[in-house]
């Protein structure tokens, strides 16, 4: 009879204790567990004292429930995130998807000299101070991605016609498609608006220094960065891996190279088409050892351009001050470029050596008095070492251009300037720059510099008009460039 009576006893107490065991079990995984070095839970240290669990066991059910409540967090994360993506597209305006907005300025503090200029020209010995705060750029650019295909881009910059106001006006407008690839000729896209031309684009995504000046062509005035037309650029063979930790940039980062071939107008972005004549230009780049770690950002490009410049002779006279150069008021002097880069990037160095000869200019001013364009030429060098300290964020580099604008002395024999420019970078924040620079030109006989200096848009003259020619022009430099 007493074993009939301890039976139900046993199996009582046992069921209480099961039942105990699951109700700590349970309300663990509820309320989460005891933090190190805080006191167990009140419920396992009874069962401890009854003799249920030993310590050690009351340590590895509060792991376990430490453990089911970190899988029950991760699980609701998991769906909350998933729930969160599948109605991105609902709660983001149709308007607003795929939409960037960029923003880059360039403010710059130049002190120094240049000479003057009045109605007649500059002369060497009359200089004026820079001295002055500007504004050299101020991009807002808007990008629409419509398609996987089809995208859209408008970029606004400032103008100060004149040195007066600033004034906005478009320097990009285009609508950009993208073909499929066609055999070795990959990562394709068309530009059709006022788009890039070939080459500048190219050159200052090697050079990073744009906030400073212009490139060397464009400084000696023979050509700039876009223009309206149609244009189409590519890769050859896709892109090299890891582009960015490999060469240190991931723009025209094609495997053997890159490729642009475009029609335009020949008036560039800021000016009106002058004549009916359509220009032709095309840029090749050769990327001979992309599987070569180090020798991956060795490049060699060449970019060719046929066309007419966009002024008539006489209008350049007329500006010039000199009597018409031919009859025909509709005579457009030769435009035709040749030019020859070897470059090569890595994280840690940039070097850039060209050389262009070029048969008058973009605004048909390169001429002789008869109105046949000259033949110019001129190289660069540039250069850029980034120093291991500080985060890798500042940097050495210098640049010198020498350009002739009549490189046969046809006419002019002096015709020519010498460009020095050295200085400091550092890196604020993913390309927001502080640059501190030094800048001097050199300046031929023949230079009659108008309207601007530096050598841009320079016009040649002989030294008995004026006599004399331009003074140096030297500057120190502050520029900050702002980017996001």
């Amino acid at each position: 009879m007493a074993s009939q009576v301890s039976k139900p006893k046993v199996w009582r107490r046992g069921y209480g204790l099961i039942s105990l065991a699951l109700g700590v079990m349970v309300l663990t995984v509820i309320l989460g567990t005891v933090s190190p070095g805080a006191a167990r839970d009140p419920l396992l240290e009874v069962l401890i004292r009854k003799g249920v669990l030993t310590p050690q066991e009351a340590s590895q059910v509060e792991l376990e429930a430490k453990d089911l409540e970190k899988e029950r967090e991760q699980k609701v994360a998991k769906e909350v995130t998933k729930s969160v993506e599948k109605n991105a597209d609902k709660l983001v305006p149709k308007a607003l998807k795929d939409l960037q907005i960029k923003f880059l300025g360039y403010v710059d503090y130049s002190l120094g000299e240049r000479p003057i200029r009045d109605n007649t020209g500059r002369y060497k010995g009359q200089q004026n101070s820079y001295n002055q705060f500007d504004l050299t750029r101020a991009y807002i650019t808007i990008q629409k991605k419509i398609t996987p295909w089809m995208s859209a881009r408008a970029t606004l910059d400032r103008h100060r016609p004149g040195g007066n106001d600033y004034e906005v006006r478009f320097k990009y407008y285009y609508a950009e498609l993208r073909p499929p690839n066609l055999g070795f000729l990959t990562d394709m896209k068309s530009e059709i608006g006022m788009g890039h031309m070939p080459w500048l684009d190219f050159e200052e995504h090697i050079n990073p220094y744009r906030c400073q000046g212009t490139m060397a062509i464009e400084r000696a005035g023979i050509f700039n960065s876009a223009d309206l037309g149609v244009s189409l650029r590519g890769y050859f063979g896709g892109r090299l891996p890891e582009s960015k930790v490999v060469i240190g940039d991931s723009h025209y980062d094609g495997l053997y190279g890159s490729w642009h071939i475009g029609v335009y107008n020949g008036a560039s972005y800021h000016n009106r088409e002058n004549n009916d004549n359509k220009v032709v230009e095309y840029r090749v780049t050769l990327r001979p050892l992309p599987y070569y770690r180090w020798l991956a950002g060795l490049q060699l490009s060449y970019f060719g351009l046929y066309g007419k410049g966009n002024d008539s002779i006489n209008t350049y006279a007329t500006l010039a001050n000199v009597a018409p150069l031919s009859t025909n008021n509709n005579y457009f002097a030769d435009w035709v470029t040749h030019l020859v880069m070897l470059s090569y990037q890595n994280p840690w160095v940039i070097f850039t050596g060209q050389y262009y000869a070029a048969k008058g200019g973009q605004e048909g001013r390169r001429v002789d008095p008869t109105g046949s364009a000259l033949w110019g030429h001129g190289f660069s060098f540039f250069g850029n070492v980034r120093f291991p300290w500080w985060e890798r964020r500042l940097n050495l580099f210098a640049r010198f251009d020498y350009y002739d604008a009549d490189k046969d002395n046809e006419y002019y024999p002096s015709a020519m300037y010498h460009k020095y420019i050295a200085g400091l970078a550092y890196e604020l924040y993913k390309k927001n720059l502080l640059l501190l620079v030094f800048e001097t030109t050199n300046y031929g006989r023949n230079i009659h510099d108008w309207p601007g200096w530096n050598g841009t848009r320079s016009y040649l003259t002989r030294p008995d008009r004026f006599n004399t020619g331009l003074d140096d022009d030297t500057r120190f430099q502050m520029v900050y460039q702002i980017y996001f």
